[in-house]
């Protein structure tokens, strides 16, 4: 293998003589690659006349990254190489017989992969109990015991993306956050109805609005529209529906984001606040 030397010293090498081995062919936006791409890395730089070859196939999912780097590089006036002629990938996985020579070097009592999607899990698994090692896929959320001869499964605990809203943490598919993003979307209607002891309507709807537009279609205030429509809406209601709460807000709910739909052509979430004189 050619002398390995610093970065410092490689500054002095002809152009013509020196590799560099980098990381970051998947990439990374951290790693040596894209810094090279960007600008400099270490004191070093590349230039018009230099070569850049991938040495491994892109990860589905990792293509824009990849060629935001490629055109970067092209732009400095770089020849790209990629695995387009199919002639050659550097795997980043260990193979089979790597991993045998592994596990005779270091001979486990137990083997729990980490490296990998699910299936190379599996077959690392199958190849360590063809020698004798206990081993087990361990997903995302289970607890092993690994105090005996081979590993078991304690219990399963929840998992995932969380985040930290203020000080309290909510799971990324809790309501908290797809009602943030909805409102953020799609903005926020407030509607208030008065119901006397008699059960009838007191005065007209009344609305206030967030992160809407001022003015609709009809070139009108859109507050002024939702009121009147929600009036409407109120006025043909029977006294079966102003006598429960549910079937009243619900009906204000569907009227007002039908209304908004036609005027500014979304649908923003509706809290919908019955108050009855008693």
């Amino acid at each position: 293998f050619p002398t390995v030397i610093n970065s410092e010293d490689a500054k002095n090498i002809p152009r013509e003589n020196l590799m560099l081995l980098v990381t970051g062919s998947q990439g990374e936006r951290r790693a040596a690659s894209a810094q090279l791409a960007r600008g400099k890395y270490q004191g070093i730089t590349l230039a018009e006349g230099d070569t850049f070859l991938f040495s491994s196939k892109t990860i589905p999912g990792n293509e824009r990254g990849v060629i935001g780097i490629m055109n970067q590089l092209s732009e400095k006036g770089v020849d790209v190489v990629d695995d387009d002629s199919g002639l050659y990938h550097v795997s980043g996985h260990a193979n089979r017989p790597d991993l045998e020579t592994m596990h005779d070097l270091v001979r486990p009592q137990m083997l729990i992969p980490m490296h990998g999607e699910h299936r190379h899990l599996r077959e690392h698994v199958k190849l360590a109990k063809a020698k004798n090692i206990a081993g087990i896929v361990c997903v995302n959320g289970m607890m092993l015991n690994l105090s005996g001869n081979a590993p078991t499964v304690v219990e399963y605990i929840e998992t995932g993306r969380t985040y930290l809203d203020g000080s309290v943490q909510v799971g990324a598919l809790d309501g908290v956050v797809r009602e943030r993003i909805r409102m953020s979307l799609n903005g926020h209607l407030f509607v208030t109805v008065l119901i006397d002891e008699d059960g009838a309507a007191l005065g007209d709807p009344w609305c206030e609005t967030m992160g809407l537009a001022e003015m609709g279609r009809s070139k009108a205030p859109l507050v002024d529209i939702l009121e009147e429509d929600l009036s409407q809406y109120v006025g043909r209601a029977g006294t079966k529906i102003l006598a429960n709460d549910d079937k009243l807000e619900e009906g204000l709910r569907r009227a007002a984001r039908q209304s908004c739909q036609q005027e500014i052509g979304k649908k923003p979430e509706v809290t919908v606040i019955i108050s009855r004189l008693q």
